[in-house]
């Protein structure tokens, strides 16, 4: 059930992002910035019902319920990485401080995902899709906030972003990797 709120939110929130991405390209030639993430935001959509559909189908299928919720979160994390990754800046910023105390959740994460390789078992590759999704999400946030707070330095920022991907990025092989186990 989780999963499937997961997937109705993600769709939820590509819809809204749609929306917002819309009316930012709302008369803008076809090579403004704000057209391109138009286009990421509809395939975005694509993606996300595409997601809801499988996870309404796995739902029925109860031996790749595990499976389909860490691919859902492994999809997600992803299209967060995109966000991280575009040029825009953060709605608001956060201290660096308030980025430090989001790697306790990335460590908890990590935990259960080792875990659930481990044990194999449905509900714990399930309990580690759901808190991997939220603590990779929340760090993302977290580090692009804290990246650009005003007394971060350029040089500071830059290694603060790439650091931050690189994180996501080794997180999402550590899925990948529960997930062919």
């Amino acid at each position: 059930q989780v999963v499937l709120i997961n997937a109705v939110k993600d769709v939820a929130k590509a819809l809204g992002d749609l929306i917002g991405a819309t009316k930012a390209a709302a008369g803008k030639a076809g090579d403004d910035p704000a057209v391109y993430q138009l286009k990421n935001s509809a395939k975005v959509m694509v993606t996300n019902v595409t997601s809801l559909l499988k996870t309404v189908k796995a739902v029925e299928d109860e031996a790749t319920k595990g499976t389909r919720a860490l691919e859902a979160t492994i999809e997600h994390i992803r299209q967060e990485l995109a966000v991280f990754s575009s040029p825009v800046p953060p709605a608001k910023v956060s201290t660096p401080e308030d980025f430090i105390r989001m790697t306790k959740g990335i460590t908890m994460a990590t935990a259960k995902a080792v875990a659930a390789g481990n044990s194999c078992r449905q509900e714990d590759v399930i309990a580690t899709a759901n808190l991997s999704r939220r603590a990779i999400a929340d760090m993302l946030r977290a580090c692009k906030e804290a990246a650009y707070h005003p007394e971060v330095s350029g040089d500071v920022r830059q290694r603060a972003l790439r650091f931050g991907k690189e994180c996501a990025d080794g997180y999402l092989e550590l899925l990948e990797h529960v997930l062919v186990v």
